[in-house]
This record gives structure tokens, sequence and C-alpha cells, in this order.
């Protein structure tokens, strides 16, 4: 079962352009388990789908914080889940 998590970009570094959008898009499937991901300077969200059996909200997490993102998470079914620091 896929899960779709949606995160926002909250902190100094921010979503500047479409090689960022790219940046991020191409990090994030390096993941085993991510099976899409949309990222966007407009509106500063990265909406992943993965399968949470492969991968965790954390480690997805952790890798845009290695990319230079602070950012908070809500899943696709409306609870917030708080995944930054």
């Amino acid at each position: 079962m896929a899960l779709t998590l949606d995160f926002t970009v909250t902190g100094q570094e921010q979503i500047h352009c479409a090689s960022c959008e790219q940046r991020i898009s191409n990090a994030l499937r390096r993941l085993r388990g991510v099976e899409d991901v949309h990222a966007s300077a407009q509106t500063q969200r990265v909406q992943v789908t993965i399968d949470p059996t492969q991968v965790s909200a954390e480690q997805v997490r952790a890798k845009l914080g290695h990319l230079g993102y602070e950012v908070t998470g809500q899943r696709d079914w409306g609870w917030r889940l708080e995944v930054g620091g």
C-alpha cells in the first residue's frame, strides 16, 4: 500500500527554481521505496509517495535535511506528522 507524505519547507533554505525541484526529486528517488516525488518552488511543498514497508517518513525527512531543507510534514489522510526538529 502506497502512502503519500506532504512536506512543507519551513527553514531558511527554500526551493528556488526548477533545478532545486529536480535535485530534490533525484535525491529522494534514490531511496528504496520512494515511488513518486513532486517538489514545488511555488508552494514550497514536497509530495512523496512511498512504500512504507521499504522507507519511512523519517528517512525521507532526513534526506531532505541532508539536502539542506528543514521541513514539517502531513500525511495524506489529514493528521499532522511533525518531522522537523
